[in-house]
């Protein structure tokens, strides 16, 4: 199989903060925009114009391609005092608060017809909604958008940040996705990633370097 995630299909990318887990996502969306695919940017740590500045500086111009095949949906901005941005509705759907978790899987399914399915979701990340919600509150979202996202959008992945959550929790959202990414720093400090395992599929499971992103972390 080649190196892409298939459609109808989710993810789980955990590592430890500052690993590059946001640098792992910009290389996919990089990798299905030139392929022509449609992407929706779930932000909950930062806010959209962070995001578009961090991806530029990583060479993707977001911007470029919002309200045609990129859309955000914003779950940050509501929770602080700034007014929400003005490009509200073909570029980005507004969330108004962390716990509001059905709006928030309302939200991905507006901006996923918006732009047309099937649709490629990246959610970063789920571990703040652990802030405002009870992990069973949590566990129920994240089986309800995964099955949705599967059904009827496409391709879903979730970034976690590795060691701030119990290990009960982590192996909780792992077997409620069909595949796991994991990223890590070594003794040395160099950052590594690999596909732990993908459901129905054979996978190189040994770490690689990640520089950006390895050329083939899936076995073919």
């Amino acid at each position: 199989m080649e190196d892409r995630f298939p459609t109808n299909y989710s993810i789980l990318l955990s590592g430890p903060p500052g690993v590059g887990k946001f640098e792992y996502l910009v290389e996919r969306i990089r990798d299905d925009l030139r392929k022509g695919e449609r992407v929706v940017f779930v932000t909950l740590d930062s806010h959209p114009n962070e995001i578009r500045a961090r991806a530029k500086a990583l060479h993707l111009d977001l911007e470029a391609v919002e309200g045609k095949s990129f859309v955000f949906v914003d779950c940050y901005s509501a929770t602080t005092s700034e007014r929400p941005e003005t490009t509200v509705g073909k570029k980005t759907f507004l969330v108004s608060s962390f716990s509001n978790l059905e709006g928030i899987g309302m939200a991905m399914s507006k901006a996923g017809q918006e732009i047309g399915t099937p649709v490629r979701i990246y959610f970063y990340t789920v571990s703040t909604l652990f802030l405002h919600n009870s992990p069973q509150a949590i566990a129920k979202f994240f089986q309800i958008v995964t099955s949705r996202a599967k059904t009827n959008l496409g391709f879903i992945l979730y970034a976690v940040q590795e060691g701030v959550h119990e290990p009960m929790t982590m192996n909780l959202l792992r077997s409620l996705v069909d595949g796991v990414v994991e990223m890590r720093f070594t003794d040395g400090m160099e950052h590594e990633v690999r596909v732990h395992h993908m459901r129905g599929y054979q996978v190189d499971a040994s770490w690689h370097p990640f520089a950006q992103l390895p050329e083939a972390v899936v076995s073919r």
